[in-house]
């Protein structure tokens, strides 16, 4: 898949701006505060899955009262103009070939990104909330139909919470819609589990190639953590994704809320289940040393900066793999810590990968990138300019 232009109306900075882009790399150069990372933003948004890093009120251009986004997307042998407009705290409507989609993430099905910038590091260094929402987005962009299950959950654990905070301190056993509300808790928080050990699963051996790859040897490490499923059962899933059993997890959960039951009266809120599972990421400690160790605790920044750049490079392989086509790649600022080395590594892998957005202020991202095409962005306005095959 990939873009062949993309034309922004009132979108954070620019008042109007049409980009044709190539298939290949494409290098989007400008000093900082002039609107790079904002043109990866509106390509991302074309997959339906919104801003990677602010709400839809952020997106529409100061004084505006809506955004629009248009492109031209090529799937295989189909070329497709999508349109689509932002309108805060009234949703987005999105059209495919001037028809209209029962809501913007359906265009998932359609467009799928892989976005990494500054804050990506979050993935490794960051809350749980991050490494959680890497794995409920990815479960998304590899079965779209699954959005159903993330906000089916979103809505039991609201419902659930809101009950709890309503309920009596005292015995559960006058609260009989809370078993209600008990059983869908766990029948939806084990699929969703389990669609997030499947994903974790099928990630590992792209992250382990991608880690090497651009540490020069090493290892990365991914587990599953929670306090609710066996850690047995976890390692096993993460072997071997087919003995996943959703009904097991399920049974799981019920225990673990068994028996915390009267904590989650006396505070009020839901104590256990996927809302509260993480993603731990362990490198080893040298080439010479095989002890593997918290990358969160441990790890140098341009280590963690390296760990989170392979989990989104393999993500970007997994998804290949998977949907039998190359999602697009948005690099933002991507080299501005990597040494010479590690950059010039990168900008040889990106060329490999499909249609890829690479922003950058920094003077050696040009020979590193070797674009088709560059682009330049200052206040606001995009100008396509000639390659820089250095």
């Amino acid at each position: 898949m990939r873009v062949e232009n993309v034309e922004l109306e009132d979108f954070r900075n620019y008042r109007s701006a049409h980009v044709e882009l190539a298939e290949g790399v494409n290098l989007i150069v400008g000093r900082n505060a002039q609107g790079k990372t904002n043109l990866l933003e509106a390509v991302h948004c074309l997959s339906g899955l919104g801003s990677p890093r602010a709400a839809d009120s952020a997106l529409v251009r100061d004084g505006s009262e809506r955004a629009l986004l248009h492109a031209l997307v090529l799937r295989g042998d189909r070329r497709l103009a999508v349109d689509m407009e932002i309108r805060p705290g009234r949703g987005t409507r999105a059209l495919i070939n001037k028809t209209p989609l029962s809501g913007s993430r359906a265009l998932s099905a359609l467009t799928t990104s892989v976005f990494f910038g500054p804050d990506e590091l979050s993935l490794v260094k960051g809350s749980p909330d991050g490494r959680r929402r890497f794995l409920d987005e990815l479960v998304v962009k590899l079965r779209p139909a699954r959005d159903g299950l993330r906000r089916e959950w979103e809505r039991v654990l609201k419902q659930r919470n809101s009950l709890l905070r309503t309920a009596p301190r005292s015995k559960s056993t006058a609260l009989p819609t809370l078993d209600v509300w008990d059983e869908s808790l766990c029948r939806v928080g084990a699929a969703l589990a389990a669609a997030r050990l499947e994903v974790l699963a099928a990630l590992l051996p792209y992250a382990l190639k991608r880690y090497e790859a651009i540490a020069g040897g090493g290892r990365i490490e991914l587990a599953y953590v929670s306090s609710w499923i066996d850690q047995d059962f976890t390692e096993e899933a993460l072997g071997d994704p087919d003995t996943v059993a959703a009904p097991a997890l399920a049974g799981m959960l019920k225990r673990g809320i068994d028996e915390i039951r009267q904590r989650e009266l006396e505070r009020g809120m839901s104590l256990i289940g996927p809302q509260r599972d993480d993603v731990s990421v362990s490198l080893q400690a040298g080439v010479d040393n095989p002890t593997m160790l918290d990358a969160r605790t441990y790890a140098s920044q341009g280590d963690q900066r390296t760990s989170a750049l392979a989990l989104k490079l393999a993500e970007h392989d997994l998804l290949t793999e998977r949907l039998d086509d190359r999602p697009l790649l948005l690099l933002d600022d991507v080299f501005s810590e990597l040494d010479p080395g590690r950059r010039q590594w990168l900008g040889d892998a990106i060329r490999s990968m499909g249609q890829a957005l690479v922003s950058s202020a920094e003077p050696g991202a040009t020979e590193a990138a070797r674009a088709e095409c560059v682009i330049e962005v200052a206040g606001g306005k995009a100008v396509v300019g000639s390659a820089r095959n250095g």
